[in-house]
């Protein structure tokens, strides 16, 4: 934040608290302070918590276990300490939530007294427990021979050498066996001292000082000096002690971090340690010649080897933390960091810090560079911060797969990331994902491999990463728009799911009447397809060079059940759609649906969510279509009522209205999808996407458009889908009946057929006679005509009524007050005259 905006923020402050202070000054403070603050070991939450530990010992009785149990998980570095010190301090605080605690440990202290004749009982469930662990082991070591895939095989553990010979040590592995003779004289005792901290500076012990034994193994060592030393000597000897105490505690974390399990990044810092360690081994042997050519006792000790305390303590402290938290990977470079951030103002101190650092990043960046310079994954241990999470190859997955490839096959790990590297650790997982995509599609990855090393300046690292990762973007970039034509693609979808080809449509629709009308178990689905790909060859489709990527699919329900089963996804109605769906009459209308086959790496984008989301638009769209060609259908073989005398005419009347009625219903819901949603929506989504950097903000966009397209569509408001598929199935109905009978009140009316209609009524005589022989118990033909008036009107209103429920105040669903405002032009179904019409309606159907 800059000086001028943090006065700007406190004058601000200090006008709506009412202070009289001037802003300067308040701003100088605070600098001061943060200054002040820089470089101290603990910060201001850390200094919240040790009131909150202060506050809670405070209300124990015996608050000295507490505060040991609180020192011991400090120097682990477990994870979320300072939330569960401040959640206690909470509990501590709440009398409600003690008192309940308090009852539940009663509770729990209530033991069920044990009898001598419940000991068999308890030795045969035991025993019943054991035999069904032991079937676990024997099923688990026998996998390889059971299971169809391989199993991922294990992180090898190789058995300490140092456990196995605990002799080949260097940390005090031997006992000195010499005897000491009080009589010495104190010249001799001085030499003899120095002679035994010579050895014990290389973890060998000596006559007067001896190692104690450790109780943990983590534990800086101690030293016992011999009673018999004079008391300045073993003063002094204790100033030198504790160098040989860092030297045990580095020796044996390098014993133990070099084996293979602990990760490369404990090997390397292992390796530097165990360097260091050499140095120090040629340092003592420099003092133990000048100790043989009479030139060194205990101050001159002192003076030469108290320069090299201070290091030696870094180290071992770094070692001794590490070891205690169980580091490996990414936590261990975290600890690292905070040590260097720690140690500003101490020259010396962060040096030494940055050499560790430096030396144990060098695998971890190795693993970085071959990842966003690859997009190989070379983690044998898994101390990497971004994980795979396939087992098998791509090419073994079905063909929705690649919805979930994307978003699941690599993951990051976020207790691996190093702390210096999580401002980018997004674009890190990014980078390596393009490659990686790039490789699988064939294409040789063309980036120099350019070595990553760590810096006290962020600026080194973290620009060779976003360098890496501007080029893997715009190489997949390039490879997935330009290459592989992804806007061609899209324009090629959206020309049949979306109905932008018009002719097609019209096309298909023409030669497919009769099979849409069938059973889905009567129809042939290869007939269909054949249809189809006669419809493309007939059309303006014949143009598009991915018209043989189109594919016919017929459902096993339809979209009502489709959407509702999608939007019921955690809700207390999901049960209720798990089940397949039961319908005893599936027409082709209600499951038919186009699929699109489409390559890697396009299906990325075009995955199988996304092809669902473009057949639901192409299933709710295609039925209004199929609906509204059935209403000019009957319009068409109305036309005859021309003919008809006037005053016999009158009595159709009230069908012609309500067709057309049902017409304008049907052509402005389908205006509204195509015109004032979807082309508004793709014009848009054009236009981001002429501005995306990478693959990821492009699956945005994408998802973003087929989600605002569903939404305005009223697919995704179930009340109102129910509405709309009423209405459709009452227009089909409605359709179908005027079909039926138009034969009848046309030979009424004329005396005979016209020679223009015989043929088609010719082809349905036996659903006419069917219809016919029923016409003894079914109602008027006027009636009828009431009926579906009523019912049309109730949907039409009910629909009119949920749109205007839509919250007004935002602009989620603005779209479809159009609509709202287009069915009720004028008020007209809105309006008092239609209310009280609708109302004698009803009043004379329900008569």
């Amino acid at each position: 934040m800059s000086e001028f905006k943090l006065q700007h923020l406190v004058a601000e402050l200090l006008n709506s608290l009412g202070g009289k202070n001037p802003p300067e000054k308040l701003v100088e403070a605070l600098q001061k302070s943060i200054s002040s603050g820089t470089g101290k070991e603990c910060s201001g939450s850390q200094v919240a918590i040790q009131s909150y530990v202060q506050r809670i010992a405070e209300d124990l009785k015996n608050s000295e276990p507490f505060l040991l149990k609180f020192e011991d998980l400090k120097q682990k570095n477990v994870d979320c300490l300072g939330p569960y010190v401040q959640l206690l301090y909470q509990i501590s605080q709440d009398s409600g939530v003690k008192s309940l605690l308090g009852r539940m440990d009663k509770h729990s202290e209530q033991k069920t007294e044990m009898t001598r004749d419940d000991l068999p009982q308890i030795r045969s469930r035991l025993r019943r427990e054991a035999l069904k662990r032991s079937q676990k082991e024997l099923n688990s070591s026998s996998v390889l021979n059971t299971t169809a895939s391989l199993p991922r095989a294990s992180t090898p553990s190789v058995t300490s050498w140092v456990q196995r010979r605990p002799t080949l040590s260097w940390d005090f592995s031997t006992q000195s066996f010499s005897t000491i003779s009080p009589a010495v004289p104190a010249i001799s005792q001085e030499n003899i001292l120095i002679e035994d901290l010579l050895s014990v500076l290389i973890g060998i012990p000596g006559c007067y000082i001896e190692a104690e034994e450790l109780n943990d193994a983590y534990a800086p060592r101690t030293f016992k000096i011999n009673d018999n030393v004079p008391l300045p000597l073993q003063e002094l000897v204790k100033q030198i002690l504790p160098i040989a105490s860092h030297y045990s505690l580095i020796q044996r974390f390098t014993e133990e971090k070099m084996r293979f399990e602990f990760g490369q990044v404990n090997n390397a810092l292992a390796e530097e340690m165990s360097a260091i360690l050499k140095e120090h081994l040629i340092y003592v042997t420099q003092l133990q010649d000048e100790f043989e050519a009479d030139n060194l006792n205990l101050q001159k000790l002192w003076f030469y080897i108290q320069k090299r305390l201070q290091p030696f303590g870094i180290t071992a402290n770094i070692a001794a933390t590490i070891s205690k938290s169980d580091a490996k990977g990414g936590k261990v470079l975290s600890l690292l960091h905070d040590h260097i951030i720690g140690s500003i103002g101490d020259e010396r101190t962060q040096q030494r810090c940055v050499s560790l650092m430096e030396a144990a990043c060098v695998p971890y960046m190795k693993m970085l560079g071959m990842w966003i310079y690859r997009g190989i994954i070379s983690d044998p241990i898994s101390e990497f911060l971004v994980k795979d999470n396939e087992v098998i190859q791509k090419e073994d997955m079905p063909v929705d797969y690649s919805a979930d490839y994307w978003d699941k096959k690599y993951s990051i790990e976020r207790e691996k990331i190093p702390k210096f590297l999580e401002p980018v650790s997004d674009i890190i997982l990014k980078a390596g994902k393009y490659l990686n995509v790039i490789r699988q599609c064939g294409k040789p990855v063309k980036n120099k491999i350019r070595p990553i090393l760590y810096k006290i300046e962020e600026k080194h690292y973290i620009e060779a990463i976003e360098n890496a990762y501007k080029f893997a973007s715009q190489t997949l970039l390039d490879l997935v728009v330009k290459e592989k034509d992804l806007l061609g693609r899209l324009k090629s979808v959206k020309h049949y799911f979306l109905l932008d080809q018009g002719d097609f449509i019209v096309t298909f629709l023409t030669l497919c009447e009769k099979e849409l009308s069938k059973d889905v178990g009567d129809v042939i689905q290869g007939r269909i397809e054949s249809l189809m790909d006669l419809a493309l060859r007939l059309s303006s489709a014949v143009s598009d060079p991915y018209k043989d990527d189109l594919r016919i699919e017929l459902l096993p329900y339809d979209l009502q059940f489709q959407m509702l089963k999608i939007l019921t996804i955690q809700t207390n109605m999901e049960q209720d759609f798990r089940t397949t769906y039961e319908r005893q009459k599936l027409l082709v209308i209600d499951s038919f649906s186009f699929s699109y086959e489409v390559h890697w790496p396009l299906s990325l984008i075009l995955n199988r969510k996304s092809l669902a989301c473009y057949q639901m638009i192409f299933r709710h769209l295609f039925y209004c279509k199929y609906v509204e060609r059935m209403i000019c259908q009957v319009w068409k073989c109305n036309k005859v009522a021309k003919k008809f005398h006037f005053d016999d005419a009158q009595h159709y009347r009230a069908a012609f209205a309500l067709r057309q009625r049902m017409l304008h219903c049907v052509q402005n819901l389908e205006y509204h999808m195509m015109v004032e949603v979807i082309e508004p929506h793709w014009c848009l989504f054009l236009q981001k996407i002429s501005k995306v950097n990478n693959v990821d903000e492009i699956l945005f966009c994408h998802r973003d458009f087929l989600d605002s397209c569903l939404k305005d569509c009223m697919l995704t408001i179930p009340p109102i889908l129910r509405t709309v598929t009423k209405l459709l199935s009452i227009c089909v109905d409605f359709c179908q009946f005027m079909q039926r009978t138009q034969k009848y009140f046309v030979e009424a009316e004329l005396g005979s057929l016209p020679s223009s209609m015989y043929e088609s009524f010719h082809q349905n005589e036996k659903v006419f006679q069917d219809s016919s022989s029923h016409a003894s118990t079914a109602p008027s033909f006027k009636e009828r005509i009431s009926l579906f008036d009523v019912q049309f009107s109730v949907a039409l209103v009910n629909l009119l009524d949920q749109i205007n429920n839509l919250n007004k105040d935002s602009s989620e669903h603005d779209r479809l007050f159009n609509l709202l405002y287009r069915l009720d032009f004028n008020s007209f179904y809105s309006g008092d005259f239609m209310k009280k019409d609708f109302g004698s309606i009803r009043i004379e159907s329900s008569g």
